[in-house]
């Protein structure tokens, strides 16, 4: 068994993921505050008890990199991965991926140019191979590409708007270079909250309350340039927003979150979430530890907390 180490990334809801740099930093991670070490606990519960279902711990080293990724799942289909990230200085050199069974055992190399940044990105194993290009126009991201060993690709673009993200759209082609699925992530604050993909009336929305797929009487050009405006002012302007222009919705991720009042980070969050037509419930608790040894949230499952929650 690996050393106890992985966190939670980003929390990104799937629907809204697109090609992006590696996820190396703090900045790019949920803590709101420096950190060295995040350990993720997430159980399924009922009135019989609870049980664990996935533990995750992400380690940073002095320079705020990520040096370490460990994730293990328990269960039917339980397993253990873990990514150990390598570095000169504060380039990205390698990641290599280790698994339990071995079958997904996989090492990424990375080139960087005279600045640091990621320019290419090949990754070898028994089921992982690819290559990605990244490139880049007025210090900014500008293009990916990634070429899987099959022959299919994707792409993705960024897009700006007064230096700051405005979108990105992605590309995936089959191997025969017919174009597959086609969609735009739009972004806020250099937050991700919607997604429009091609030939689908309904847009994805992402709030503080959960991920929607919503229906409205608004072309999506409107509604989106509508939930960028109410996003940048704040979160709860988001929120209103949606229920405002929404006639119709499905709820694909809903959550509820305790946060600390002393750092501004969460430690525990009830996810609600539509898997395969049926509800499914989560209960996700972390624990944070910060470079003056002191710590915030537990990994342990919280009763009391799911009792709160319960009521409501």
């Amino acid at each position: 068994m690996f050393a106890f180490a992985k966190a939670i990334t980003a929390q990104v809801h799937s629907s809204l993921e697109h090609l992006k740099l590696p996820q190396i930093t703090q900045e790019d991670n949920t803590a709101k505050n420096e950190v060295y070490r995040i350990q993720t606990a997430t159980y399924k519960a009922d009135s019989l008890g609870y049980e664990p279902v996935v533990l995750q711990v992400q380690n940073f080293n002095e320079a705020g990199l990520k040096f370490q990724d460990y994730q293990q799942i328990f269960g039917k289909y339980k397993s253990e991965t873990l990514d150990s990230f390598y570095y000169t200085g504060t380039r990205l050199d390698s990641i290599v991926k280790k698994t339990s069974s071995g079958g997904f055992d996989a090492t990424m190399i990375f080139e960087c140019d005279n600045q640091g940044r990621v320019t290419s990105e090949k990754a070898t194993g028994k089921y992982i191979n690819y290559v990605t290009q990244y490139t880049y126009e007025n210090n900014q991201l500008q293009h990916i590409e990634m070429k899987l060993k099959r022959g299919n690709r994707r792409t993705a673009t960024y897009y700006y708007k007064k230096g700051n993200l405005d979108y990105v759209k992605q590309h995936e082609y089959k191997e025969n270079g017919e174009l597959k699925k086609e969609f735009t992530v739009y972004y806020t604050r250099g937050i991700p909250i919607a997604r429009v993909t091609a030939n689908d009336p309904l847009i994805t929305v992402a709030d503080f309350t959960g991920v929607y797929k919503i229906r409205t009487q608004l072309s999506q050009e409107q509604a989106i340039k509508e939930l960028q405006k109410a996003a940048a002012i704040s979160r709860t302007d988001l929120f209103n927003k949606r229920k405002e222009i929404t006639q119709q919705e499905v709820m694909l991720e809903q959550y509820s979150t305790s946060t600390e009042s002393s750092t501004g980070e969460w430690t525990k969050r009830h996810i609600t979430r539509k898997m395969f037509s049926k509800l499914e419930d989560r209960w996700v608790f972390r624990k944070l530890y910060f470079p003056d040894s002191t710590t915030v949230g537990s990994t342990q499952f919280d009763i009391l907390f799911q009792h709160k929650i319960k009521r409501y």
